[in-house]
Parts: structure tokens; C-alpha cells; sequence
């Protein structure tokens, strides 16, 4: 029973790894209460258009953006998401959820191609809280995350292998994940979320997943399939992602955002 428990503390934890650009999905833990989501006020800054290699219409990348956001599914929760620091062809952004979570990861830009969980970024990702760290690095990679330019009918794909070790109360535990991200462009719909009313580009992305973790040097293997539908607005970026996925059906939606004007 403890082993299943903690197996699924550590599925969870490198899914939302794994799903930095299409479902930001946090990791749980064992003790997670659901988080009563009070309304937040949406603040309206006008948005400010990044430049250079990160310049994507779908995702401005400026030091200082900030997006609140509620999910609601098997564990309640609020995050906040911010760009920490932005470099010529990379930059850096962080997660900071209501049950005090705190997940970190470097992007790579290419001409307004941008990249989650790139090997060229060093360590790819990490998660931290109270009784969990989670570091991996990306051994195996290819594809993008959010293309320069969205069309409907547009097809892009990421598929990548994520290596490292989850560490919860003490216990380190080696994972490894394989996952691959298709996604279709769907066209601009018109979603109504706490934060507003926005025309949005929809993409679909079925995400497939096969993880192995070893503990008490045995192998545990499990594969996920999971369907996510995405809307990104034009100069605010995610709007909503639902997803569903046997334990995973979950929805995620903009109640505020603040973004500055690009210096």
C-alpha cells in the first residue's frame, strides 16, 4: 500500500515535468488537502510584444509576466506563473502552486520557436516543496514545444527522455521518462475564462508517456495516454487546458495576468 502510494507521488511529479508546454499539471503529494480557489481580480496591463529569438505571438516572453491561474480536477489548486529571466536564445520561467510547490524550467528560442526541457539548457526542470525534490535532465530530444507561427491544420510534435531522481522524505528514487507530444492546430475559438472573454487558438495534443522508476533496485514500468486541448490567446498566451486521462481529467483556466511592455 505505502509502495503504491509513493509510486503515484512519483508519477505525478515527472508527468508535470514532462507536460511543461501543453498541461501544467503539478506534482502531488501525499498529503495534499484541496485548496478552496477564492475569485482573483483580473488585471488588464496592456501586453508588450517580446523581441529576438523568444519573439512568439502565443507566449510573450518578458521579464516580469506573471499569469494566475485555478485548476480544477483530482486536487484543487492555484499557481502563478512568472518569467524570471530572459536570455538572447533562452529564458526561464517558474511555477509557484497554492500547496507550496515550486516548479522551475529553462526554455531555448529559436526565430520565435521555443523549446521546454531542451538538453542544451543543463539541468531541464526541477520541482520543489516541503518533502519533495525533483531534479531530471533530458538525454534524448527532439521537436518544439510552441512553434513561431500557428496556423489551423498545423502539425508540430516534441518527443524527449527525461533522466534524474525524485527525492520524497529521504527516499531518492533514480526515473526515467519517455514521452512524445503531437499536436494539431484546431483554429481561433472564442473561450470565456475568470479572467476574461478571448479569441484563442485551440491545439490538440495527445500525449503518450512510459515511464520507469526502481525502487528497492526493482524496475516499476507503467504507460500513460492522456489528451489535452490547449487555447493560447495572441499576446497573453495559455488561456484554458483541459486534459483527460484515466486519474488525470483535469481544467485549467487564466484568472489574472500582468504582463509589462518590452523594453
Amino acid at each position: 500500500m505505502k509502495t503504491n502510494k509513493i509510486f503515484s507521488m512519483f508519477v505525478m511529479g515527472i508527468l508535470s515535468l514532462s507536460m511543461l508546454g501543453c498541461i501544467p499539471t503539478p506534482p502531488v503529494e501525499a498529503t495534499v488537502v484541496p485548496v478552496v480557489v477564492e475569485s482573483t481580480p483580473t488585471t488588464e496591463v496592456p501586453a508588450g510584444n517580446s523581441s529576438g529569438a523568444c519573439a512568439n505571438p502565443y507566449l510573450p516572453v518578458i521579464v516580469g509576466a506573471t499569469w494566475g491561474y485555478k485548476v480544477t480536477g483530482p486536487v484543487s489548486d492555484t499557481f502563478t506563473r512568472t518569467i524570471l529571466s530572459v536570455e538572447p536564445n533562452s529564458f526561464t520561467d517558474q511555477d509557484v502552486f497554492g500547496t507550496g510547490v515550486t516548479r522551475q524550467s529553462k526554455w531555448n528560442c529559436d526565430n520565435g520557436n521555443l523549446t521546454a526541457l531542451n538538453p542544451a539548457s543543463g539541468v531541464s526542470s526541477s520541482v520543489n516543496t516541503e518533502n519533495v525534490t525533483i531534479d531530471f535532465q533530458t538525454t534524448e530530444f527532439s521537436g518544439i514545444t510552441l512553434p513561431a507561427t500557428i496556423n489551423p491544420g498545423d502539425t508540430w510534435s516534441q518527443s524527449a527522455t527525461l533522466e534524474g531522481v525524485q527525492t520524497i522524505t529521504g527516499i531518492e528514487v533514480p526515473t526515467k521518462n519517455q514521452f512524445t507530444v503531437n499536436c494539431t492546430a484546431i483554429g481561433i475559438e472564442t473561450i470565456t475564462v475568470e479572467a476574461g472573454t478571448f479569441d484563442a487558438m485551440r491545439f490538440d495534443c495527445p500525449i503518450t508517456m512510459n515511464i520507469t522508476i526502481t525502487m528497492n533496485d526493482s524496475p516499476i514500468q507503467t504507460d500513460l495516454a492522456i489528451n489535452s486541448m490547449n487555447w493560447h490567446a495572441q499576446d497573453i498566451g495559455l488561456i484554458k487546458t483541459t486534459t483527460t486521462g484515466t486519474g488525470f481529467d483535469s481544467t485549467i483556466e487564466l484568472v489574472s495576468y500582468s504582463i509589462p511592455l518590452s523594453p
